[in-house]
């Protein structure tokens, strides 16, 4: 019986270590691969005026209001202690454009910042 029990608990923690292993690879991370994928808009498009960095009035300045917006919280909210940015993020949907993307630019700010914009003329303009 004691035998049996350690074999089960040996086999879990192994099951357990394996599926927490990374895949060695080129050692791009998922959203630099994300990123390289992603097609920057072109020169003559208003969305090419947008920097990242940038605030959300700046970007409202150049594109004028999103057709419509949503926020969301990130990983980084839960984890305890953690104060830095990227708490939560922002996207404005501008129909026939794309979408420009904020990040939180601090842990308790309401101030957001371009992370990056993504240029997608079948956008429909509805936040999802």
């Amino acid at each position: 019986m004691w035998s049996t029990s350690l074999l089960a608990i040996v086999c879990v923690l192994a099951l357990g270590i394996g599926a927490c292993a990374r895949k060695s690879g080129d050692g791009a991370s998922p959203a630099k691969a994300a990123a390289a994928t992603e097609t920057p808009p072109p020169a003559n498009s208003p969305l090419a005026k947008i920097q990242v960095g940038m605030s959300t009035r700046e970007v409202e300045n150049i594109l004028g209001p999103p057709t419509d917006e949503n926020a969301y919280v990130t990983g980084k909210a839960f984890i305890p202690y953690h104060f830095g940015p990227d708490h939560s993020r922002r996207a404005y949907f501008y129909k026939g454009l794309g979408r420009v993307v904020f990040r939180q630019s601090g842990a308790y700010s309401a101030n957001y910042q371009v992370l990056k914009v993504e240029y997608d003329p079948s956008e429909t303009g509805k936040a999802r």
